[in-house]
């Protein structure tokens, strides 16, 4: 079967119709100008979110998991599907500006040696989203996470050092998953998304065996979308906390092996094991003032969870009934 679309735009929707179809009415609002098609994956949402979708964009190729499969396994199933040469995996949570799927079409056309691409990131305040980065060490991960924090908090120093020394395009080890356009032909050689990451770490790996095969990877400033972040995963705070350390360990077991597991798993207990001890004094404290005890059982249960996760090393989503 022959086609003519150029770009397959893979969209995985859990329960956030208001998002989704914003998302995608951004991108026919904002079309390139060559051919493409919108292929929706809902990831077995009980909301009525793909009946409601389905029936206000009709011109969009739905399909239903009936269960929710996770990041990876959902957008494989769209990229299995896509006609296009390029894919467009984009979070449900995003916004399409103005012509930048006509500049990334463009910047990675005319860059046969460039496997994926990724965009400059903006919440919806307008701040910057750190998404992309260097290939990830356990020290570049407790970096990484206090950049996020500083940006988060809108640090203007960190964000103008980041904007100044990513200006304009940049060969990078990882761009975010939330807004990758990539040629089909290099997600395919690289082996698709790795099914085992339920969500979190999922992009970083299929950017390492995208390199792995020789392709580039570029991060462009100057192509801008927005991403407001995290919309699904509010509604399951708790487990998906849990499973970004499952997918942590996983990712680290695959590229660093045991020894770096151990590691791994000794500072997540020196951290959640102290963290079990403030928390539950703090929630002991709570319940013998009658203050409110929402947060501090929260984060006492996380704690559990995770040190639960770190002796048993099997996947927490399915103990939490995430799927």
């Amino acid at each position: 079967m022959t086609s003519n679309i150029l770009l397959s735009i893979i969209i995985v929707n859990f329960e956030t119709p208001d998002y989704t179809l914003q998302c995608i009415r951004s991108i026919y609002a904002n079309p390139p100008s060559q051919p493409f098609e919108v292929i929706l994956i809902d990831n077995g949402s009980q909301d009525g979110s793909f009946e409601q979708i389905r029936s206000e964009v009709p011109q969009a190729r739905c399909i239903e998991t009936g269960q929710n499969l996770g990041f990876s396994r959902a957008n494989n199933l769209g990229i299995n599907n896509a006609l296009g040469r390029y894919v467009l995996l984009l979070n449900s949570d995003t916004k399409i500006a103005d012509n930048s799927l006509d500049r990334m079409l463009e910047y990675i056309a005319a860059r046969p040696e460039l496997g994926a691409l990724g965009p400059r990131q903006l919440d919806g305040e307008g701040k910057l989203q750190l998404s992309w980065g260097n290939f990830p060490t356990l020290v570049s991960e407790v970096y990484r996470k206090l950049l996020h924090q500083r940006l988060s908090l809108n640090d203007m120093k960190i964000r103008d050092y980041l904007e100044e020394k990513y200006a304009g395009s940049n060969e990078v080890d990882w761009v975010s998953g939330s807004c990758l356009m990539a040629r089909k032909e290099a997600i395919v050689e690289a082996g698709l998304l790795d099914g085992h990451f339920f969500m979190y770490f999922e992009d970083i790996d299929l950017c390492k065996r995208l390199k792995d095969k020789g392709w580039n990877l570029h991060y462009n400033s100057e192509i801008v979308i927005l991403h407001y972040g995290g919309i699904s995963a509010k509604k399951n705070i708790l487990h998906v906390l849990v499973e970004y350390r499952h997918s942590q360990i996983y990712f680290t077991k695959k590229y660093y092996g045991l020894q770096g597991v151990l590691i791994l798993k000794m500072l997540l207990l020196i951290k959640y094991g102290a963290n079990l001890i403030r928390w539950g004094t703090t929630y002991l404290a709570n319940c013998l003032f009658r203050q409110k005890t929402h947060e501090s059982f929260s984060k006492l249960l996380l704690s559990k969870k995770t040190i639960e996760l770190v002796f048993r090393g099997e996947r927490a989503a399915d103990d939490l009934g995430y799927r």
